[in-house]
């Protein structure tokens, strides 16, 4: 008789510890972005991608534990919808696992055309940035953090630029129809390092600068913006194929052999007469102002 209230009482506590379990509140984790500062700029020609909220729906992959270890994904976690304050609103919410493991996250932009065991692949046109972000430590359910993706951006930009050395030359060339470099255009991001390289078929592609392939640019004795274009960084020589009205197609080596990711390379050409060749000058600038 006398174990009967004991009894009791232990199925109290234990029913009490299953009740305080089950309304315990689960922590969520709160998500916001940002470009690096030296990458932060305002200049809208610089880059596809200058403040947070154009970055459109950005992926997220997410691994627990004290080591992140994402070759195991094949399709991102969730996806994120960036605000102009760099507020990210997650597609799924997230929240922490309860018994104190660590959260990690990496994202990416834009939506990669496939990702196998933690590689995401991409098909560039030129006409886009490809960007990572990643938070190696997200906190835990007993110290929670807002997971901050600084992103940067991987890939060179190349913007041109074009001048006549007088009107007749202007003439003599016409307008300008494009201008073309070769560029592996399928791509490789290796989420564990952000490590981006070219696929083993790297799809070698002659990007046309964002004025297009049949443009009718004017020439003229100013300096005039021929467009920009997105391409894989690396040591190699970078080498145009320009079309005007009145040429051929021309191929022009120029003395610029390294292409840095994060950075604007400027080319200059200066269109001499008629056919007489196009003397070229390079510049470089990063994307901070």
């Amino acid at each position: 008789m006398n174990k009967l209230p004991a009894i009791l009482i232990l199925a109290f506590l234990a029913t009490a510890c299953d009740w305080f379990s089950l309304c315990r509140e689960p922590v969520p984790i709160n998500f916001d972005v940002a470009l690096i500062p030296d990458i932060h700029v305002n200049n809208p020609t610089k880059a596809p991608v200058t403040v947070p909220s154009e970055m459109g729906p950005i992926q997220i992959c997410r691994k627990d534990g004290t080591v992140a270890d994402y070759s195991s994904l094949n399709q991102p976690t969730l996806t994120g919808t960036v605000h102009t304050d760099g507020h990210v609103v997650p597609s799924t919410q997230q929240y922490y696992l309860s018994d104190g493991t660590l959260a990690n996250f990496i994202a990416y932009h834009p939506q990669a055309n496939s990702l196998n065991a933690g590689v995401a692949n991409f098909r560039i046109t030129g006409q886009e940035d490809i960007m990572v972000g990643v938070c190696w430590n997200a906190g835990n359910s007993q110290s929670p953090v807002t997971v901050s993706f600084t992103f940067s951006h991987l890939l060179s930009q190349i913007n041109y630029q074009v001048i006549a050395e007088s009107q007749a030359s202007a003439d003599a060339w016409g307008t300008i129809t494009y201008i073309k470099t070769v560029s592996p255009t399928s791509l490789d991001l290796t989420l564990n390092n952000q490590t981006l390289t070219a696929n083993a078929i790297p799809l070698d592609t002659a990007l046309p600068s964002s004025i297009g392939s049949n443009a009718t640019l004017a020439l003229s004795t100013s300096l005039t913006s021929a467009g920009s274009v997105m391409v894989f960084p690396g040591s190699r020589q970078l080498i145009l194929t320009i079309k005007t009205s009145k040429s051929d197609i021309l191929t022009i080596p120029t003395s610029l052999w390294y292409m840095a990711p994060g950075n604007i390379h400027t080319v200059t050409l200066t269109f001499k007469g008629n056919a007489t060749g196009i003397p070229i000058t390079a510049s470089l600038t990063g994307w901070p102002e």
